[in-house]
């Protein structure tokens, strides 16, 4: 069957639900005569009569009548589902480092360039790195060197590791850091780095606090318990509020986070990549004044 004139239709449906051609009119900005032709239009192309026609009135035929509760109820589907067509925001999956989102990522989810993006937003952490991304994810942020098949590599920050300690301890470099203990990362190792590249000698028998994830040591420093060796990256909210303070000491090059990306995205992928890029350059900014 032929589909009739939606114009037609759309007139049909306001004649219908009013049962006047006149206010039908005033409704739709047309003339009366403009209405009474499109509904002889669609009665024609439907074969059937759709209205009585009296000298000041119309009225709706039986075929008319199951005519317009067809109308009525499509009209009230198409504007339902032209809301929900709107109104729903574009859906995002992302796989993340925990520690990163936890320090970085989350914070910045409160500017408003990030609601301005309106992505309805799934994240999935991991702790270990990813063997593979899955295939539902669009994106994904991973530390340390990556290659995975069908993404492509964006470098996203590069951490410094570096000294820091809570104001109250009033350390001022490396050499005053011994005496309030040290606070690492599973072992020594960074700590030994800090000293040999300070050309200084590694003080044995300092007093040390040791965990096993990277967030922990800056909470102890923060609390005064120590001088913590950190990423510039997980302790950035601490030394931006002056919880910590940076230490005067080397600086060295930690692993880089990238940001893993489908080599064809989606627009809310290429939209939430965009944001994520411009923070990225406001940390290195403000990286590099520290």
């Amino acid at each position: 069957m032929k589909t009739p004139n939606l114009s037609s239709v759309r007139v049909f449906e306001a004649a219908s639900r009013l049962e006047s051609f006149v206010d039908a009119a005033a409704e739709l900005g047309v003339t009366p005569a403009a209405v009474s032709r499109s509904v002889r239009r669609l009665e024609e192309e439907l074969g059937t009569a759709l209205f009585y026609r009296a000298h000041r009135s119309v009225s709706l035929t039986q075929a008319g009548t199951q005519y317009a509760q067809k109308t009525a109820e499509a009209f009230r589907h198409l504007a339902v589902d032209t809301v929900e067509a709107v109104t729903e925001r574009p859906k995002l999956t992302l796989d993340v480092e925990a520690t990163f989102l936890r320090q970085w990522l989350l914070p910045r989810f409160k500017k408003p360039s990030f609601l301005d993006l309106n992505i309805a937003l799934n994240m999935r952490t991991h702790d270990d790195p990813l063997r593979v991304i899955p295939a539902s994810s669009d994106l994904a942020i991973v530390w340390g060197f990556a290659d995975y098949s069908g993404y492509k590599r964006t470098r996203l920050v590069s951490p410094k590791t570096i000294l820091v300690a809570a104001p109250d301890l009033g350390v001022v470099d490396l050499k005053d850091a011994a005496e309030c203990g040290f606070i690492h990362e599973a072992d020594e190792h960074w700590w030994r780095l800090i000293y040999e590249e300070a050309g200084l000698d590694y003080p044995e028998h300092a007093r040390s606090l040791t965990v096993t994830r990277c967030d922990i040591p800056v909470e102890a420093a923060r609390l005064g318990l120590g001088v913590c060796v950190a990423d510039d990256v997980i302790a950035e909210g601490e030394l931006r509020s002056g919880a910590l303070l940076p230490v005067s000491g080397p600086r060295l090059d930690s692993q880089d986070y990238f940001l893993m990306s489908r080599k064809t995205p989606a627009v809310p992928a290429i939209q939430f990549t965009n944001w994520l890029v411009s923070e990225a350059k406001g940390f290195a900014q403000w990286q590099a004044s520290l």
